[in-house]
């Protein structure tokens, strides 16, 4: 439940994980229209995307605030 919801703040917080979230939302609403499996295994590779962003943004995060307490 954490991984969740820290996607979740980085995709409202960041502004490449709104813009992922945003084509992550455009996937899914074709997926359902058209109730196809190929749009839906597109909406499993977003995801894996966006998961992998949201984690390397939040290692380089997490490196300049090290930074920071340095200064």
């Amino acid at each position: 439940m954490k991984d969740a919801a820290a996607v979740w703040e980085f995709v409202r917080r960041d502004p490449v994980g709104h813009w992922l979230g945003i084509a992550w939302a455009v996937v899914a609403w074709f997926a359902l229209t058209w109730l196809s499996l190929t749009v839906a295994m597109l909406l499993v590779l977003m995801t894996i995307v966006l998961v992998f962003f949201q984690r390397r943004r939040r290692e380089l995060l997490l490196v300049e605030d090290d930074l920071e307490d340095l200064i």
